[in-house]
């Protein structure tokens, strides 16, 4: 088989396991960070979507470290919100805290809603080994 070898890496969440898959994948120089929610490590669930989006860029900031990648590696980021009427300010805020010197390409669109209904946000992110 050619190509890349795959690092799958967990993060102990409580869907991995049920759905078969990992929360990231390294293929060579590049990294993909399955969706990922403020619970994906098995946190309680923060009640504000700021709240969530920090925490779940934290997790997903750890997952990428122990990949061997960092924050300043991601060149794209998904968000998946519930009303992005009312929480793309603060989104946005967030995400601008972490990426503004960063500038990955970015998009946010609203989902009809995610697993858990205290779930405000769900973040993707790929990333390319500098």
């Amino acid at each position: 088989m050619s190509g890349y070898p795959r690092t799958k890496i967990a993060s102990g969440g409580p869907y991995e396991d049920v759905v078969g898959y990992s929360r990231v994948v390294v293929a060579g120089p590049l990294a993909f960070v399955a969706g990922t929610t403020a619970s994906s490590d098995g946190s309680p669930i923060p009640e504000t979507c700021e709240e969530q989006t920090r925490q779940t860029v934290e997790i997903m900031r750890k997952k990428l470290a122990v990949a061997g990648f960092s924050l300043s590696e991601v060149v794209r980021a998904r968000m998946f919100v519930v009303d992005i009427k009312r929480d793309w300010p603060v989104v946005s805020k967030v995400m601008n805290e972490y990426f503004a010197e960063i500038r990955p390409v970015m998009t946010m669109v609203q989902v009809a809603g995610l697993i858990d209904d205290a779930m405000l946000i769900e973040i993707e992110m790929d990333a390319v080994r500098q």
